[in-house]
C-alpha cells in the first residue's frame, strides 16, 4: 500500500506537469528554465539535507557501498556498449551508447529513491551518481566530440550536485560533532529540501508533454527501452542479489539503474550534429515507459531485499 500510494503520487505531480505542458503553461524554456533550477537549487539542497545526519559505521558502509556499486555498474556499461549496438547507423549508434551509460537518474531517479527510500535514499542516490557524472563528461562527452580533459574537469568539480556533497560531508561531520546549522538555515534547506519529488515529477511531465505516439513505435527505440529500464536492471538485480552488499544500497542502485535515458543525449546530440530527433525519441520513449516500469523494479526489489 505504501508503495502504491507513492507512485500514485509520482503520477498524479506527472499527470499535472503534462497537463501544463499542453496548456501552454511549461513552454520548452520554462521546462528548461525548472530544470535548470532543480540542478542549480533543489537538488543541491536536498543533498545538503540528507547529511544532515550523524555519521556512524553503518551510514559509512551504505555510502560506500553505493559509490563502490556505481563504479562496478559504470564498467557493466562500458562492457554493454561494446556488445551491442554495433548493427546500427553511426549516428544512432552513439547516442544509444551514451543513453545506455548516461541515465536520467539526477532529475527522475533522485527525487523518486527520495520518495520511495526517504532522505537515506537520497543520500545513497547522490553517492551514487559521482561515477556516472565522472563518466558523463569524460568518456561520454568523447563520444560526440573530442573533450578537452581539463574542460570535462572543470565541469565536472563546478557541477552543482557534486559540490553540495562536499558541503553535506562538512554538515554530516557538524552534525557528528554535535553542532547544528543556525536554525534559519537549516529550514531554508529543509524547505527547498521538500520541493524536490514535487517539481521533479512536474518537469518530467512537461517534457512528456511533447511526446508522440509514433515517437515510441521505432523498434529500435523500443529495443534500447527494453534494455535501458528492464534487462540491464535485471542483471544488476541478479548480480547485486548474490554479492554480500547492504540491502538499502543494493536497492537504491537498482532503482537509479532503471531510469530512462538522460535528456542531455538529445542536448549532445543538437549541439555536435548527430541525429537529434532519434536521440530526443530515446529520452521521449523511454521517460515515458518508465512511468510503467519503475514501479514494477521497487516492487521487485523490495521482495528481493525484504
Amino acid at each position: 500500500m505504501a508503495t502504491a500510494s507513492v507512485q500514485i503520487e509520482i503520477f498524479l505531480l506527472t499527470a499535472i506537469g503534462f497537463f501544463c505542458g499542453r496548456r501552454g503553461m511549461l513552454s520548452p524554456q520554462t521546462r528548461e528554465q525548472l530544470i535548470d533550477l532543480l540542478f542549480a537549487v533543489i537538488l543541491p539542497a536536498s543533498i545538503i539535507d540528507s547529511f544532515a545526519i550523524e555519521l556512524t559505521p553503518d551510514v559509512l558502509q551504505q555510502t560506500f557501498g553505493a559509490l563502490l556499486i556505481s563504479c562496478g555498474i559504470q564498467v557493466f556499461y562500458w562492457i554493454w556498449n561494446h556488445l551491442f549496438y554495433r548493427r546500427s547507423e553511426p549516428g544512432h549508434r552513439v547516442c544509444l551508447r551514451y543513453a545506455t551509460m548516461v541515465s536520467n537518474a539526477g532529475l527522475i531517479g533522485m527525487p523518486i529513491a527520495a520518495a520511495y527510500f526517504g532522505s537515506r535514499g537520497l543520500l545513497l542516490s547522490a553517492m551514487f551518481l559521482v561515477p556516472q557524472r565522472v563518466f558523463m563528461w569524460s568518456y561520454g562527452l568523447s563520444m560526440f566530440a573530442d573533450a578537452n580533459g581539463r574542460d570535462a574537469l572543470r565541469k565536472l568539480v563546478t557541477h552543482p550536485c557534486i559540490v553540495s556533497i562536499a558541503v553535506g560531508f562538512g554538515v554530516m561531520g557538524l552534525t557528528t560533532a554535535g553542532v547544528v546549522l543556525p536554525a534559519p538555515v537549516g529550514a531554508t534547506v529543509s524547505a527547498l529540501a521538500d520541493c524536490t519529488t514535487a517539481l521533479g515529477m512536474v518537469a518530467v511531465g512537461g517534457i512528456l508533454s511533447d511526446c508522440r505516439l509514433r515517437d515510441l513505435l521505432d523498434r529500435e527505440v523500443l529495443t534500447y527501452s527494453l534494455y535501458r529500464l528492464i534487462i540491464i536492471p535485471l542483471c544488476v538485480l541478479l548480480g547485486l542479489a548474490v554479492l554480500p552488499v547492504d540491502a538499502l544500497s543494493a536497492q537504491v542502485s537498482v532503482l537509479l539503474t532503471a531510469m530512462p535515458a538522460a535528456s542531455t543525449t538529445a542536448m549532445l546530440a543538437a549541439k555536435y550534429r548527430r541525429d537529434a530527433l532519434f536521440a530526443s525519441e530515446l529520452v521521449m520513449s523511454s521517460t515515458l515507459l518508465s512511468m510503467v516500469t519503475v514501479p514494477l523494479v521497487v516492487l521487485t526489489v523490495t521482495a528481493v531485499w525484504a
